[in-house]
């Protein structure tokens, strides 16, 4: 019963924000039930293609860029800890040189990186700073059990519950002021991407990954759910990201300690776990992060989605026609290091399709084995420059490259 009267609490808190009120009285969690034809909630910005003067702004950009600028900015590093192996708060000179010497895309931080408010945007500041090109700033902020900000207490900011009790409301209103909020703080301290919401559908128990970060097992609600966080995100300018495509919902391994495997075939991943991520697309979601999950039925390979061209590539783009950024899951994560080595393993999702490489094993050695790949001819620099092109068109339109 304390759950529950606090979840009314934190849900009420949530409605007063975002409408202005100042009152702290609590009441009984709205009613509302989830339509599959129900409209976005509120007024949200319209996907118009670009204009002619973006498409030149990116063209120019790209242009200007050498071949090592362009590869630079596939990848998403993570800087957990200092030269002296501390948690790095503040951007010290070997993160400054690793960041102008592969001229990164973006960063992802984590708890050891976040401490307090003015630690955080200062860090962020002084990143953004040594870059020619401005970075995402990235996080993985889901709310409940994952939740690099909203658990450290000095942060300021709302510690979300889980997605599958935001999910139990049945209130894509509440879901698109929770997303709407979640952007507003991420954005004031310098974040501009966040790897949120979970669009899996949650149909096994005994997942051991998944569970309480999807927002249910019903598809149809999960995507509705889904779709509105992202636009309240994307609403304040911080790019949501999707994950895990093509739906890590009923596994029953964890694909951060090694192989999974989904036995699904084409009908089952339509009927289930793609709906989400249908939703999300539907919506102009900003990004999609793969899994590392192996669906046979789809890629007879065996190839795990994020090094698949039969996942990302045949069904992702165009079956389900995303010219969305494609992002990889972290590739030092076990059920892609066990089997391949860093080179390998970037060379591999590049070439299927993905966008942007994530947290690989050795950002020296992923970044070299891109660069000689084009180099040699064995990766066009026009497939270079078809990503580098959706990762500028995202930082334009969410104001990043001002």
């Amino acid at each position: 019963m304390k759950k529950i009267n606090c979840f009314k609490i934190f849900i009420t808190s949530i409605m007063l924000f975002v409408t202005g009120c100042s009152n702290n009285q609590t009441s009984d969690l709205p009613k509302t039930t989830i339509s599959p034809t129900s409209p976005p909630p509120l007024s949200t910005p319209e996907i118009t293609p670009e204009s002619s003067n973006d498409t030149d702004i990116i063209d120019g950009l790209i242009k200007s860029m050498t071949l090592e600028e362009k590869i630079g900015q596939l990848f998403i590093a993570a800087f957990r800890k200092n030269e002296q192996g501390n948690n790095l708060y503040f951007l010290d000179e070997y993160t400054k040189r690793q960041i102008k010497e592969f001229k990164l895309g973006g960063v992802i931080l984590f708890s050891e990186n976040i401490n307090t408010i003015d630690q955080t945007t200062n860090l962020i500041d002084n990143i953004q700073s040594v870059s020619n090109i401005p970075m995402f700033i990235s996080v993985d902020e889901e709310g409940g059990r994952v939740s690099r900000i909203g658990s450290n207490s000095k942060m300021g900011i709302t510690k979300l519950p889980s997605a599958q009790e935001i999910g139990e409301t049945n209130n894509p209103d509440l879901a698109y002021q929770i997303g709407n909020k979640l952007g507003t703080e991420l954005s004031s301290l310098g974040f501009n991407m966040n790897f949120a919401p979970v669009a899996d559908v949650n149909t096994n128990p005994e997942n051991p990954v998944i569970g309480d970060r999807a927002f249910g097992s019903n598809p149809q609600k999960v995507g509705i759910m889904v779709e509105n966080i992202a636009l309240g995100m994307q609403n304040q300018n911080v790019s949501a990201v999707l994950k895990h495509f093509p739906g890590h919902g009923d596994t029953s391994k964890d694909s951060h300690k090694g192989s999974v495997v989904i036995e699904h075939d084409i009908q089952r991943l339509h009927d289930i776990e793609l709906v989400p991520f249908k939703k999300g697309i539907s919506a102009g979601v900003d990004a999609i992060m793969t899994a590392h999950i192996i669906v046979p039925e789809v890629d007879s390979d065996k190839l795990p989605a994020t090094l698949s061209k039969n996942i990302l590539t045949d069904l992702l783009r165009k079956e389900l026609e995303y010219d969305g950024l494609i992002i990889t899951d972290a590739l030092e994560m076990k059920a892609i290091k066990n089997h391949w080595n860093c080179s390998e393993a970037s060379i591999m999702a590049l070439k299927a399709g993905a966008d942007i490489l994530l947290m690989p094993d050795s950002l020296e050695e992923a970044y070299n084995s891109i660069l000689n790949a084009v180099v040699d001819g064995y990766i066009t620099e026009d497939r270079i420059d078809q990503s580098v092109r959706r990762i500028l068109e995202v930082k334009h339109k969410r104001g990043i490259l001002k």
